[in-house]
């Protein structure tokens, strides 16, 4: 129900609201705007659908609350899970932020994808088997063709398309509605902005650039490859040219610092090119 600790399921047969056990407490007993349910769906057993519901802006040490409900059993974990962290990228630096009214999430393949809302950009991966969070590519803030910057706030949601493809409304008073492809397997790119990148095979966390969105002009490649090698970087206007291209010799694992100053205000796609590994990345540029 939201604030206090109420919670209701509505009968379809008989088009009554059935009052279920009230939610665990917590650090606080209220659930602020922002909090959410998801459902594991066809992922459970009858005897295993679950809902999993993160409690915003209340938190304990550096997470947020997340509790587990079976459904079955009409009954509420008695093991409080790992809400998502307070500490993630925004406005290309690491920040403290409290989940906050847009906060949403969706359930794709026994992980839960999930925005901060808050008026941050943060989004984020929980896997379940782990009961850990992973912080994935920002929501973008930056609007061609007005370079208008707005994050996530009241008003966002996002939902699962299936094949690793989520859709998110950014709310804030904007209209704006964007598309997040999971980095896996022979896939399209992430299409935003006027870019769009050719399909390429990409690796899970085989490439990040922080801070993104960049400020400052410099940024920091790291990457994750099968094999070590000669390894190509190039990096895509809107329109497709190449603004910078270098080469480097890279091992298995590690980083690349990048002097990008002399690029102007926009959107850019990074590529990453060595032996048969591919992977891109897309990259806002402030000042």
């Amino acid at each position: 129900k939201g604030y206090k600790t109420e919670f209701y399921r509505f009968n379809v047969a008989t088009s009554k609201w059935d009052t279920l056990p009230e939610t665990p407490p917590g650090v606080r007993a209220k659930w602020d705007k922002g909090s959410w349910l998801v459902f594991n769906g066809a992922d459970g057993t009858d005897d295993a659908k679950l809902l999993y519901a993160h409690k915003a802006k209340y938190y304990t040490g550096t997470d947020h609350e997340m509790w587990k409900y079976n459904i079955a059993g009409d009954s509420w974990s008695d093991n409080k899970l790992k809400g998502m962290p307070l500490w993630g990228l925004h406005s290309g630096r690491t920040k403290k932020k409290k989940s906050k009214d847009g906060g949403s999430g969706a359930w794709y393949e026994s992980e839960i994808y999930a925005l901060k809302g808050g008026n941050t950009q943060q989004f984020f991966k929980y896997t379940v088997v782990k009961d850990s969070w992973t912080e994935l590519d920002t929501v973008p803030n930056y609007t061609p063709p007005t370079g208008r910057q707005r994050r996530v706030k009241y008003g966002a949601d996002i939902v699962s398309y299936g094949y690793g493809a989520f859709f998110a409304l950014k709310g804030n008073k904007t209209v704006e509605m964007w598309r997040y492809m999971i980095p896996t397997g022979p896939v399209m790119g992430l299409a935003r902005s006027g870019v769009m990148a050719s399909g390429q095979r990409l690796a899970v966390s085989g490439l990040l650039i922080a801070p993104n969105p960049l400020a400052s002009g410099f940024a920091t490649l790291r990457y994750t490859l099968p094999n070590a090698g000669p390894a190509h970087i190039s990096i895509f206007d809107v329109a497709g040219r190449v603004v910078e291209q270098r080469t480097v010799l890279a091992s298995r694992s590690g980083a690349v610092s990048l002097d990008l100053r002399k690029l102007s205000t926009g959107v850019y796609l990074v590529r990453f090119d060595a032996n048969d590994f591919t992977a891109t990345h897309k990259l806002v540029v402030q000042h």
